[in-house]
C-alpha cells in the first residue's frame, strides 16, 4: 500500500468545488450560491395591496430584487401575512386585547401567555412561557374575545380554509 496516497479535500463552509476550474491538481472553491441572493431568479405568485391579496399577471415578470420582497408563492401566505398585518393593529389599538406582549414579558419565564393557535386542521389554544406566538394574550378572557371577534382573521393566519 506504500505506491497508493490519498488526499482528502475538506471544502471551506459556504463553498462549493468548482468543477468547470478545477483539475487534478488544482482544486478551485467558489461561493455556493443561496437561491435567495440570485436576482436573475424570476418570481410568481400574490401580492398584498392595501387591503386585499392580488396574484401577479402572467405577463408580469419580476426578479429576485429587494423591491419584489413582498410577493408570496401561495395565495394562503399572502392572506396569512395580510391577516398578521390587520392582527397586529387590532392588538395595538383595542386595549381590551391587553396589548402585544412585549419583548420583556416574552422574556419572563415566569409569566403564562394564553395562545392561539393552529392545531392540525383547526383552531387551538395553549399556555405558553417562553415559545413566540403571534396570537398571545395576557388573559384567557383577551384570547376568548379575540378569537369570537374576529375568527376569520386567525383562519386566514393560521392558514385553514
Amino acid at each position: 500500500m506504500d505506491d497508493i496516497k490519498e488526499l482528502n479535500i475538506v471544502v471551506p463552509e459556504g463553498y462549493i468545488i468548482d468543477k468547470e476550474n478545477s483539475t487534478f491538481e488544482k482544486i478551485v472553491f467558489k461561493k455556493e450560491k443561496r437561491w435567495r441572493d440570485n436576482k436573475d431568479a424570476v418570481i410568481n405568485g400574490f401580492f398584498l395591496g392595501c387591503s386585499s391579496v392580488q396574484r401577479l399577471s402572467d405577463d408580469m415578470v419580476f426578479k429576485n430584487t429587494k423591491d419584489c420582497h413582498n410577493i408570496f408563492a401561495t395565495e394562503k401566505q399572502a392572506k396569512s401575512a395580510l391577516a398578521m398585518a390587520r392582527i397586529s393593529q387590532i392588538m395595538v389599538n383595542d386595549e381590551r386585547f391587553g396589548g402585544p406582549i412585549t419583548d420583556e414579558e416574552w422574556n419572563d419565564v415566569n409569566l403564562t401567555k394564553y395562545s392561539i393557535i393552529r392545531y392540525r386542521d383547526t383552531i387551538g389554544i395553549d399556555l405558553t412561557r417562553g415559545h413566540f406566538h403571534c396570537l398571545a394574550f395576557h388573559t384567557p378572557e383577551q384570547r376568548a374575545l379575540f378569537l369570537k371577534e374576529n375568527e376569520d382573521l386567525v383562519k386566514d393566519y393560521l392558514m385553514l380554509d
